[in-house]
């Protein structure tokens, strides 16, 4: 019975991967996003309260009073976040200087 013949793999040279250090850099801190978005949705907060007085329409009186609620409800989320975000500043602050 005759051998089958085999082909021959092609050599492969093992190449070195130079992997440099690469920093993702953001386009915008932390910090900035949450100001933003605190500034924002107090914006929206106050055009829905000011709507809410100068219409004089049941049901759109009703709309923009709770959405008047709920952006401010956000606004004071991201009041709490930006706090946190100065505090870990600060200890990390402490901390280095150490």
């Amino acid at each position: 019975m005759a051998k089958k013949r085999r082909t021959k793999r092609a050599k492969t040279h093992s190449r070195r991967v130079v992997r440099h250090s690469v920093r993702h850099v953001m386009p915008l801190s932390r910090f900035t996003v949450v100001a933003n978005n605190l500034l924002l949705f107090i914006a929206l907060s106050l055009v829905s309260l000011v709507l809410t007085k100068f219409l004089n329409g049941g049901f759109l009186t009703e709309l923009f009073s709770v959405m008047a609620m709920v952006f401010g409800f956000i606004a004071v989320a991201f009041l709490i976040t930006l706090l946190v975000l100065v505090a870990m500043k600060l200890v990390a602050r402490k901390k280095k200087r150490r």
